[in-house]
């Protein structure tokens, strides 16, 4: 299970290869915005070749990779009070670079992807679909992105609602879920010079943390969490610490499965 965190989704690849390396294979992913899109390159093939080639695409990932690097048009839309700031485009082209097929049903294990409905407030789950329009709905950040027209209504990030969605890899069965929890940091500033776009940012934050909640046990199905990394004021827009971020992960999850499967025999994992 994969959650958002924008530039923190390092964290979880380096996780992943440490999982990969023990033996580990999921049967499933369920991923959130970032995630969403890590466990959906990661599902296509779920090989430590394939964590090993994504691990190079995010150490040459910048900022303009994600948002685009045309300011002109930024101030664009802030003048015309348009429901965005940055246009999708380059966030499309990444993820049709790193999710290598034309339906989400088409990943070698399953993938389970959650946007937030922006009309009716609920989370919406998609294991098939068009790969672009369903990962840049679970990515998009209210008024940072426009909202993705899917299914017939208008979506936006999955963390509005479920950002860090254990409780769906639980209704899916699995016994033993890898939770790779990376949600943190900071959008925009937290000072007196906060713009309206820093404070609905912060505000999404603030209200995204207060829903990480594991469910209540259930018989049988196990929740193994990857302790979260203290990065402080670390931008979620700021890729500059990619290599630092991907080691965190990989020392981590190394030293954690290493106890967990000692403890636990192999299971259906997530």
């Amino acid at each position: 299970m994969l959650s958002g965190g924008g530039s923190l989704g390092a964290v979880q690849i380096g996780g992943l290869r440490a999982l990969l390396e023990a033996g580990v294979r999921p049967d499933l992913f369920v991923g959130c915005s970032v995630g969403a899109l890590n466990a959906a390159a990661l599902a296509v093939d779920p090989s430590l070749a394939r964590v090993e080639l994504l691990e190079r695409r995010w150490r040459r990932l910048d900022r303009k990779d994600v948002f685009g690097g045309n300011r002109r048009l930024l101030a664009t839309h802030l003048v015309r009070g348009d429901d965005h700031l940055y246009e999708p485009d380059a966030l499309r082209a990444l993820i049709r670079d790193v999710v290598p097929v034309t339906d989400l049903a088409d990943t070698a294990v399953p993938c389970h992807v959650v946007t937030t409905d922006l009309m009716s407030g609920r989370p919406c789950w998609w294991s098939s679909g068009d790969p672009v329009a369903v990962l840049s709905a679970s990515a998009c950040l209210p008024a940072v992105f426009p909202p993705v027209r899917l299914g017939g209504g208008l979506h936006v990030d999955g963390g509005v609602t479920a950002p860090v969605p254990v409780e769906r890899a639980l209704d899916l069965g699995a016994v033993r879920t890898w939770v790779l929890d990376v949600s943190g940091g900071v959008l925009g500033r937290r000072d007196e010079r906060m713009t309206a776009l820093d404070v609905l940012l912060l505000s999404f934050a603030i209200s995204r943390s207060g829903l990480d909640q594991d469910p209540p046990p259930r018989p049988g199905q196990r929740v193994v969490r990857l302790p979260k990394l203290d990065v402080g004021d670390h931008e979620l827009r700021d890729f500059s610490k990619t290599p630092m971020l991907l080691e965190a992960g990989y020392a981590q999850m190394k030293e954690l499965v290493r106890g967990e499967l000692v403890q636990v025999p192999a299971q259906r994992s997530s």
